[in-house]
Formats: structure tokens, C-alpha cells, sequence
């Protein structure tokens, strides 16, 4: 089963401390996975909570960053 995120109707605004929060957790799942995300992918991910990219974006982005 994959899970797409879900496009359909509105996106609701997180406040500040919901993103501090999700951020916090996604650092430390990273790291319990044994992965070390980078200042980057951790900019694309709040920039991603905060509505500032889209996910294809961010595809688009890591994309780039690794063929370039």
C-alpha cells in the first residue's frame, strides 16, 4: 500500500509550535532510522509544513541537487 499525501481540499495552517513539533520529530525519526538529514533537507521539510513548497517541489529540488 503507498500513502500519497492527500491534495484535496484546504490545507489547514499550522501554527508555529505544531511546526516546531513535527520538525523535532522528524529530526529524531531520522536519526533513529540511522539517517543524518542535512540543514537542507530539514529547511525543505519546514519549508514544506509551513506551505512555502509543495511536495513535487521538493522532489524537484532534491532532483536537482543530485544531478546537477
Amino acid at each position: 500500500m503507498t500513502m500519497a499525501p492527500e491534495t484535496n481540499g484546504p490545507r489547514r495552517v499550522l501554527s508555529q509550535d505544531e511546526i516546531d513539533a513535527l520538525m523535532a520529530q522528524i529530526d529524531k525519526g531520522q536519526q533513529l532510522a540511522g539517517h543524518f538529514p542535512d540543514a537542507d533537507a530539514l529547511d525543505r521539510a519546514r519549508r514544506i509544513l509551513t506551505g512555502e513548497i509543495t511536495l513535487d517541489e521538493a522532489y524537484a529540488e532534491i532532483d536537482a541537487k543530485l544531478y546537477e
